[in-house]
């Protein structure tokens, strides 16, 4: 007879720590990693794409001190979606627990680890003749059309978020059921807790973060990355140049922004991306807040962990 599993065991903790850019989570995420003896999973949308260093933020090989996972997995001219991520992130969860490593999740794209931590629906590929379609229309008119065909799903999303709204109007289109609906059937992973840590600043100062790193990411060579990536293709058709910042460089290389232009366009749009992730984590997000600048975080949140594990 083999021994019955201990409640340990069946609900192996994984440790998420999580909030916008610029915040100080990897940093963090390692320094905790590596007390513990665990392993980092990245659960970062950008941070997926290799040969995206600078402007993605991901820290430098000698600053990890513990295994990464999930960084560098695709081409940037490659999709990848947040059931591709679930299903790798999923694979690396079970191997951790059959190893007994602790797995700590950090990252700030939510859509990643709410398809992580509550499972995806059945989906549906993407449907290129549709999207064509809708390629030529405002995204006022598909907001509406969302309205009309899903309206729980559209009070969710805001009106301006095209991706997302043609999102869930193919899943209605190719299931002929509201996206709102099909989520509602979706499964997390089986023998797992996660437990949700948030980490933040004051807005002022969560801001001047995010100028600061522009200002270092720049110094420290990010103009010349994408010279590089432009060399080998990268460019509006590739899913990678959505990322902020590249495309607003990669405008500076063509001739379209000066280089004052473009610094003010990179810090603007990462402090709307940092108020979306906040918006997204508070409404979303069954998780507890801790105040990046406390000299105490790191305490504070182990033993939140430890606590509620």
């Amino acid at each position: 007879m083999p021994k019955s599993l201990s409640r340990l065991e069946q609900t192996w903790p994984v440790y998420i720590l999580c909030g916008p850019t610029g915040v100080g989570k990897s940093q963090l995420g390692v320094q905790i990693a590596d007390k513990y003896k665990g392993e980092v999973v990245s659960a970062d949308s950008r941070q997926i794409y290799a040969g995206m260093y600078i402007g993605t933020a991901k820290l430098p090989s000698a600053e990890r001190r513990v295994r990464h996972n999930l960084l560098d997995v695709v081409q940037p001219d490659e999709l990848f979606s947040a059931q591709g991520f679930c299903q790798k992130a999923t694979m690396v969860l079970n191997d951790l627990k059959a190893k007994r490593i602790k797995p700590f999740v950090v990252g700030g794209t939510g859509l990643y680890l709410k398809a992580l931590t509550e499972g995806l629906f059945p989906g549906t590929g993407r449907v290129a003749d549709l999207r064509k379609n809708w390629g030529k229309k405002p995204v006022s008119e598909l907001y509406a059309e969302l309205v009309k065909i899903d309206p729980e799903k559209a009070a969710r999303l805001s009106k301006n978020d095209r991706q997302r709204i043609e999102r869930a109007l193919e899943v209605f289109y190719a299931h002929g059921k509201p996206m709102s609906e099909l989520e509602k059937k979706r499964s997390s992973p089986v023998g797992f807790k996660f437990l949700w840590a948030g980490l933040n600043l004051e807005r002022k100062e969560l801001y001047c973060r995010i100028e600061d790193r522009v200002e270092k990411q720049l110094a420290d060579g990010w103009v010349e990355e994408v010279r590089r990536l432009k060399k080998t293709g990268f460019g509006p058709a590739w899913p990678a140049f959505k990322t902020i910042g590249y495309q607003e460089v990669y405008r500076h290389l063509s001739g379209e922004l000066g280089y004052s232009e473009m610094v003010q366009l990179i810090k603007q749009k990462t402090r709307n991306y940092a108020k979306r992730q906040l918006t997204w984590f508070r409404h979303q997000a069954p998780l507890s807040w801790f105040n990046a600048a406390d000299p105490k975080v790191q305490e504070k949140i182990e033993k939140y962990w430890e606590l509620n594990q």
